[in-house]
């Protein structure tokens, strides 16, 4: 049973140089509100862009907010202040005389919101919030969701959301002139349990050398989208026969801007006769649709108390969301 972990988690994706997620961004504290009719709000980010308009939605841990150029979404943890005004209300404008253009001339123009508001580009949301590198989250889909990705070019896979709390993926590998080709597929069930935390029963079926093999696991993520921790604990059987001991799995995510975010996971095998730790970890470049992880794995074999056996492997893959 020890080989079975070791070949389908290195077949699918050698599991990680899990890294330390540290810390976590420093939400608003102040208060969000909708503001009243003739009020405009003036939001300073923490990156020092100055956004003028007023929020129109508010949300666990983002808000919709409408400038003159659009309405844009701003995660909370990004904003660093919020500031109301009254809106000037528009006054006739008296009849000129000769002293009151002399007078204007020495005026300095006044600013308006669109010179003070500075564009600011826009947070998108996770693209890849299902899954840390080959480690599930606890978070599915929403229903009629999809994305395709790729792990190491040669092991392909879809994934799709059947209603907002259960998805299916599967996939398989690609090896040129391979004898034997690895398939599985893998359904999730969610079960949300209040805010920012998702308790999710994951089973794996993989197809390899003419048997089946199977892997049922249970795992809890805390955080958001854009931070968050996992832990995961399962167990490997096949029809007639089921591992003595389970698997266990720890990762997470920390996005450190709008377009990057480390990545980490950590896979403890144990076995018969030695076990053995798994690990991937690395950096997940992010666009509106699509992410690309690149980063290192390494596998760790405890032979004996004095024998030791690491070998190291690079790691990149992709999604794109449909």
């Amino acid at each position: 049973m020890r080989e079975f972990f070791r070949l389908s988690l290195e077949l699918v994706a050698l599991a990680a140089l899990i890294m330390f997620i540290s810390g976590s961004a420093l939400a608003y504290t102040g208060t969000l509100q909708i503001p009243g009719e003739g009020v405009k709000q003036i939001i300073i980010l923490e990156d020092g862009s100055t956004l003028v308009g007023k929020i129109t939605e508010i949300r666990a841990d983002q808000i919709k907010f409408q400038t003159d150029l659009g309405e844009m979404t701003i995660a909370v943890s990004k904003i660093k202040s919020i500031k109301e005004e009254t809106e000037k209300k528009e006054v006739k404008a008296p009849v000129e005389t000769k002293e009151t253009k002399e007078i204007k001339k020495t005026e300095p123009p006044e600013e308006s919101a669109a010179e003070l508001e500075k564009p600011t580009p826009k947070w998108y949301p996770n693209a890849n919030r299902t899954r840390l590198l080959i480690g599930p989250t606890a978070r599915t889909l929403k229903a009629g969701k999809g994305y395709f990705y790729d792990l190491w070019i040669f092991f392909p896979g879809l994934a799709f959301g059947i209603t907002d709390n259960f998805m299916i993926s599967g996939g398989g590998s690609v090896i040129p002139d391979a004898d034997n080709q690895m398939y599985y597929i893998m359904p999730k069930y969610r079960i949300s349990t209040g805010k920012n935390l998702d308790l999710a029963i994951n089973l794996t079926i993989f197809r390899l050398w003419d048997k089946t093999f199977y892997f049922g696991l249970s795992d809890v993520t805390y955080g958001t989208d854009d931070q968050s921790v996992t832990g995961a604990l399962g167990f490997a059987f096949t029809n007639d026969k089921i591992a003595d001991k389970p698997a266990a799995m720890f990762g997470g995510e920390y996005r450190m801007g709008r377009r990057a975010s480390l990545v980490g996971e950590c896979w403890f095998i144990p076995g018969d006769a030695d076990s053995g730790v798994l690990g991937i970890g690395g950096l997940r470049l992010m666009g509106e649709f699509m992410t690309i992880d690149v980063g290192g794995a390494f596998s760790l074999d405890n032979k004996s108390d004095n024998e030791d056996e690491t070998d190291w492997l690079p790691y990149i893959d992709f999604v794109w969301n449909f």
